[in-house]
């Protein structure tokens, strides 16, 4: 499913159509007359914009963020779950020396909260002007029709998850299949050359998976198998992407601006692991091994090589630990 803390600039979603937000905030700048039209992203107590007007005179850029904390319009509409115009904050004392009246000369505010499917808070899109404002109701009930927009894209977007999954996940473990995996992390190369990050790839192999199928059982080889996948689960971001290629074959591909975490994250993935197996009787080397490379994010490597190169320091791992 998809991370709704997420940033959706950082991590846009293939089913999400950018370009008709664009156009709705544009349109929203220009029929209010306005200084700015704008959608914004309430995530990780923060409200960060993810769509905003191009007129000339708009004050707020794609990615502006400012913190929960602060006194602001947005947050009021957060707090209160309803829309929320304020025609004039220099004749409101409950807004005039509030930081968006203060700092960016904001005089009317315009906006309605934006809901996910499930009714928890996207954030809003909001009509924001530093002249005052007498809107009529039609123009304020416009920006709620602009508002079911977004929040019909929302639905569109959790419901291509929800079938996705179906098809891309490993049902013993719940992470992404191959398929699921392939699909997923073609994006990903394509986000990491677009923020200039590195790509980790992570190969895990658990060790005598097969003598614990035929000799402990196959509820005892399933036992293990899911046991490696709740590690990996609770040890990993939901933006990370976490997949069962097949057997005993895990990996785990991460977005970084470091590489300096990963030797000591698998070694504690392998410790992990090696408790758990400890309480398994007749445990003759069950355990796993690891293997990882990281990749610039201009790598002319295909997936698959780069999957393959992680694999084959998994494979030398193993025989060293043997």
């Amino acid at each position: 499913m998809i991370d709704t803390q997420a940033c959706l600039i950082q991590y846009p979603h293939p089913e999400v159509d950018y370009e008709q937000w664009q156009n709705v905030v544009n349109i929203i700048a220009e029929l209010y007359n306005a200084a700015s039209g704008t959608i914004i992203q309430f995530r990780q107590n923060e409200f960060n914009v993810i769509s905003t007007s191009k007129n000339p005179n708009n004050f707020l850029e794609i990615n502006s963020c400012w913190p929960y904390n602060i006194q602001s319009f947005c947050r009021e509409m957060m707090e209160t779950r309803n829309s929320l115009y304020v025609s004039d904050a220099l004749d409101s004392e409950k807004w005039r020396d509030s930081p968006p009246v203060v700092e960016c000369a904001v005089r009317s505010y315009l906006g309605f909260p934006i809901f996910w499917p499930d009714q928890s808070l996207f954030g809003s899109i909001c009509v924001i002007d530093t002249k005052a404002t007498e809107y009529p109701k039609i123009l304020v009930h416009l920006l709620s029709q602009f508002k079911e927009i977004i929040e019909s894209d929302l639905k569109h977007l959790i419901n291509y998850e929800k079938i996705s999954a179906l098809a891309l996940t490993d049902e013993l473990t719940q992470l992404h299949n191959r398929r699921g995996f392939e699909t997923l992390a073609n994006q990903r190369i394509k986000d990491a050359l677009r923020f200039d990050q590195i790509l980790a790839f992570i190969y895990f192999d658990i060790n005598k998976l097969k003598f614990a199928n035929d000799h402990l059982g196959h509820e005892i080889g399933d036992l293990l198998i899911k046991k490696l996948a709740g590690i990996l689960i609770e040890n990993t971001r939901d933006s990370d992407i976490k997949a069962r290629l097949g057997g005993d074959e895990f990996i785990v591909m991460i977005l970084t601006n470091s590489e300096s975490f990963i030797d000591a994250w698998c070694k504690d993935i392998e410790i992990s692991y090696s408790e758990f197996c400890n309480t398994i009787k007749e445990n003759v080397g069950l355990g796993v091994s690891y293997g990882y490379e990281v990749f610039e994010h201009d790598t002319s490597l295909s997936l698959q090589e780069m999957i393959n190169i992680a694999d084959k320091k998994m494979y030398k791992h193993k025989t060293k630990s043997k």
